[in-house]
């Protein structure tokens, strides 16, 4: 299982706007530079954030993206299965994976197990918690200051 750079970005975009006042808009150039993340990248991020109802999209020369859903509940597991879909450690995790090596699999067993634990440990991590513990470089402090933000 992997945590893609484009899950990273999601999921630092909606930290961003979790901590901005509900309703403002920022372009895509403003988060790129903020998120240090490549424009083109971010781009399609947010555009499947956008998809997934998470954000909403504003045309025009005060256009760019704002929440369109309160997102402090939402957790890191969310924000995977829009960015990545559903994130297996094993392929024969699947429910219709059929393995004909061996008729009962003990390594099958724990990572069952394994994998039970880290969608656990996803779902209880949400954008709240992860705005609450972020600590900013002082050049993205004065971006999230910019828009009258309090930075911990």
């Amino acid at each position: 299982m992997e945590v893609t750079k484009g899950t990273l970005y999601a999921v630092y975009t909606l930290i961003y706007f979790h901590r901005r006042p509900y309703g403002d808009v920022a372009d895509l150039h403003s988060l790129s530079q903020l998120l240090e993340a490549p424009e083109s990248y971010l781009s399609k991020v947010l555009q499947q954030l956008h998809k997934a109802g998470y954000l909403a999209s504003h045309m025009g020369s005060k256009g760019g993206y704002r929440l369109a859903k309160h997102v402090e509940k939402t957790t890191m597991r969310e924000v995977m299965n829009v960015m990545q879909g559903e994130s297996l450690m094993q392929e024969c995790l699947l429910d219709d994976y059929n393995c004909d090596r061996f008729k009962k699999c003990a390594v099958l067993y724990h990572v069952r197990d394994i994998q039970r634990t880290v969608n656990e440990m996803l779902e209880k991590l949400t954008i709240e918690q992860l705005a609450t513990e972020m600590e900013f470089k002082e050049r993205q402090q004065k971006g999230f200051n910019q828009f009258n933000i309090g930075v911990q």
